[in-house]
């Protein structure tokens, strides 16, 4: 094995960095920690390069302390070093550590190899896959390729130019777009070069299935079976209109609330925080509204000052058959099967005399022997006025304890009327921690006591637990509900019970949150109009594949073989819009297949195309840059006629290590550059943009507005941005009719959406060739991009001959 490693070269290389600390740059360019054999010399490496990327001096009490943090200090270690002597000239001794690091990961993937092949008897297919990436990361890393020299090129470029000239000149070089402003700017898309095609998501809001939002009306609902035109809560209790829905896959994070719901939504989402201290010209409850992405890159004092909050919510008053104090008390003290209410306390008693004169009726008391006296208010003579017991029946709790939906949802005076009756029944006050409990045996009611808390703007808490009664040996499980803020405004009328008013600085209603990666999943979300904040159920606030698609369709329908990498849509999802694009049919009308006769010809016909072309759509949903090469690799070796692969999109690949996301991205995108170059084919990958530019007045993207731009800008050959107009012009009239509405003014906008829009692509970089801005129009019902003025092709066009009569035997996929 003495060849695998050499501990004494090692320590030669440490110490001569030790000694000259200007030299760690040149070395680190060739290795890395991992290249060491011995762990005690790789710790010392790592707090080198630790110091370096802190601009701290690479010396022997630096790296100590670093490594003390770590408890990884190897005394013994260190001195060994320093007593080496340094080297005049490292290059050698440098190669010759990294050579060494190769061989023993060579050796590391035999074993692999025969581990994953035998022991843990994987198919054959799934073996070459992991062997092709481990091989790759190994060969990608110690990879060096030769000086070309100038008659090899000199030769290769004069060939390149005849196979130009046989072409006739026509200005397009690599892969037609099949837009001929497009191609006016690029000539094609070349063979071995990256192209970044990026947008801003016109998403909105996105989170995890079974996540419940509060509609408008007060209902809670999951956000999948949200639709267009509903109305949702507001954090000001004004309604927000759905205006379209998103659907699709992305990198998903729980956000962990300390004091509220935990929630699970998309990298792209909102979240809207507010500040909790002072500082500078930043002030305590500045709202914030910033997305995943972004906040995870800041730093831990602005996620100290930064934290998610909740907001009451104001409904409109209605009238109620019974006082809601009074339901309230019966909910915690009343026997489920009639009016009577068990209570010691005289300030209870008081009330229900009270009320009961109001009412023209009485109050009857009854006890037995060791238990709590009973109130019931009854009829006292013989009239015919309705009892409350009757009342109570209708209102469907006799036997079936629970809060009717219109007192949950009335104005904040009676929620907090309901809410007292319930803690003077059956509610404790602690004075310690100024706050209330109240425990129910019924979940479903304890979580209607911490929803009418949550809407009244409370901090709640539900926890199941286990009582018991010891002396008879019974135990079962209960709910219990918590409630803090400022709860000395809620009436209740026990004096023991009466809460003293929030004196403590920080505020109930703001919680630190903590944000964790989970995994690529599916996302349901929506647009809103107005402000764009709207509430989940415990009243928390939370904030372009078609233009791909038509680029693929035009290298198919010119004899080329393509193929899609999907990260978000199924297959069948992505051939549906292609199909609708094709022929000219809505899409809206083939998902439900309704169309006339002759529009099921056009789809026939189109259909039969498809299905002989070179097109191929990978839809696992989860992939990495090795698998994308390993795939791509032998899809290329058994069809030599793909000339274009498409990546939809390329902040939902991981690289294989779990590292910051900004290296994650700069090793994906280097590695779609290597692998362009080693296919010899475009490679298409769509990428999102940063909201910065929705801050903009001119909202046209540009090179800075790119998500982790600095690799992607650097790797791409050519960037195009697709920007609409139209888009924002109609996101910015919903927003003034909204302001209007909300200030009783009237505003009529002359602006109407269209069935075609104009639509820009930029291209913002030309590796080969001018920027500029191509002029398209998009044809919104087909999902169709088509070239601007006199190259337009119209909405309805008929491109197929196809036989009316011909029964059309399509199965469409299920949406």
């Amino acid at each position: 094995m003495s060849n695998l490693h050499n501990v004494n070269i090692e320590r030669s290389v440490l110490s001569s960095i030790l000694f000259n600390p200007a030299t760690f740059e040149d070395i680190a360019a060739v290795i890395s920690a991992k290249d060491f054999y011995l762990p005690s010399h790789r710790y010392i490496y790592e707090a080198m390069e630790a110091c370096e990327r802190e601009d701290l001096p690479i010396d022997e009490e630096f790296i100590k302390k670093k490594l003390n943090q770590q408890g990884r200090f190897d005394e013994d270690a260190m001195l060994e070093i320093l007593s080496t002597n340094p080297l005049p000239a490292t290059k050698a001794y440098v190669e010759e550590i990294r050579e060494k690091a190769i061989k023993r990961e060579l050796v590391q993937l035999t074993s692999d190899i025969k581990e994953i092949a035998v022991e843990k008897d994987l198919p054959s297919n799934e073996v070459v896959d992991l062997v092709q990436q481990k091989l790759y990361q190994i060969t990608q890393e110690s990879g060096t390729k030769e000086f070309r020299e100038s008659p090899e090129m000199t030769h290769a470029t004069i060939a390149h130019i005849h196979e130009m000239k046989k072409r006739g000149n026509s200005g397009v070089v690599g892969v037609d777009s099949g837009f001929a402003e497009i191609n006016r700017l690029t000539s094609g898309f070349g063979e071995g070069d990256l192209i970044i095609v990026a947008a801003r998501p016109a998403m909105g809001k996105c989170l995890a299935k079974g996540t419940k939002v509060l509609m408008y009306d007060g209902v809670l609902k999951n956000v999948e079976d949200i639709c267009v035109g509903e109305l949702l809560m507001g954090d000001d209790s004004t309604p927000r209109k759905v205006l379209s829905l998103a659907r699709g896959r992305e990198r998903m994070y729980w956000v962990r609330q300390n004091k509220g719901i935990d929630y699970r939504v998309n990298e792209s989402h909102i979240l809207s925080l507010k500040r909790s201290r002072n500082e500078g010209k930043h002030t305590h409850g500045d709202v914030l509204n910033i997305s995943i992405r972004e906040y995870l890159d800041k730093s831990k004092k602005f996620k100290s000052n930064y934290k998610g909050y909740k907001v009451p919510v104001k409904f409109m008053e209605k009238a109620l058959e019974i006082e809601p104090y009074f339901l309230g008390l019966w909910l915690g003290d009343g026997r489920k099967s009639d009016v009577r209410i068990a209570t010691q306390d005289e300030e209870v008693v008081a009330y229900l005399s009270d009320y009961a004169t109001r009412l023209g009726l009485g109050v009857s008391q009854s006890k037995e022997d060791g238990k709590c006296p009973m109130y019931g208010i009854v009829n006292v003579d013989n009239t015919k006025k309705e009892s409350l017991q009757a009342t109570l029946r209708q209102l469907g709790v006799i036997e079936n304890k629970h809060i009717p939906h219109d007192f949950l949802i009335n104005s904040t005076h009676n929620r907090l009327e309901l809410l007292a009756g319930l803690l003077d029944s059956d509610g404790h006050y602690d004075a310690q921690c100024n706050g209330y409990e109240i425990t129910q045996k019924e979940e479903a009611l304890a979580r209607q006591i911490k929803f009418l808390a949550d809407t009244l703007g409370f901090r709640t808490s539900l926890k199941e637990k286990e009582a018991a009664i010891e002396s008879i040996g019974f135990t079962c499980k209960v709910y219990r509900v918590r409630i803090f803020g400022n709860v000395d405004t809620i009436p209740v009328k026990i004096k023991r019970k009466i809460a003293v008013p929030w004196r403590v600085k920080r505020s109930w209603n703001q919680t630190g949150i903590q944000v964790e990666f989970d995994q690529v999943d599916d996302y349901y979300g929506f647009e809103i109009d107005g402000n764009s904040l709207f509430l989940l159920e415990d009243m928390t606030v939370t904030h372009n594949t078609a233009f791909c698609l038509n680029l693929a369709q035009n290298a198919l329908d010119r004899g080329k073989g393509v193929a899609i990498f999907s990260l978000e849509m199924p297959a069948e999802q992505l051939m549906l819009r292609m199909l609708s694009a094709k022929t000219s049919i809505p899409l809206q009308k083939l998902k439900v297949g309704d169309m006339g006769d002759e529009q099921w010809g056009r789809l026939t016909s189109a259909a039969d195309e498809m299905s002989k072309r070179k097109f191929f759509v990978d839809d696992n949903g989860s992939v990495d840059i090795h698998k994308v090469r390993a795939k791509l690799r032998k899809l290329k070796s058994q069809h030599p006629e793909i000339s274009l692969a498409i990546i939809d999109y390329l902040q939902l690949m991981s690289s294989a290590g779990t590292r910051d996301r900004h290296i994650e991205v700069s090793d994906i995108s280097r590695g779609l550059k290597l692998l362009a170059r080693e296919l010899n084919i475009p490679i298409i990958a769509l990428s999102q943009l940063n909201r910065g530019l929705e801050a903009r007045s001119d909202k046209r993207p540009m090179l800075s507005d790119l998500r982790e731009s600095g690799a992607i800008e650097q790797d791409a050959d050519m960037i195009l941005f697709v920007y609409r107009d139209d888009v924002y012009r109609m996101r910015e009239e919903k927003e003034k009719e909204q302001k209007a509405r909300t200030e009783g003014k009237e505003y009529k906008s002359d602006f109407f959406e269209k069935p075609e829009e104009s639509a820009e692509v930029i291209v913002g970089k030309n590796r080969n060739g001018p920027v500029g801005v191509a002029n398209l129009i998009f044809q919104k019902a087909c999902t169709r991009f088509v070239d601007g003025g006199k190259n337009s092709i119209p909405i309805e066009v008929v491109q197929y001959n196809a036989s009316i009569s011909q029964e059309a035997k399509i199965s469409l996929p299920p949406l």
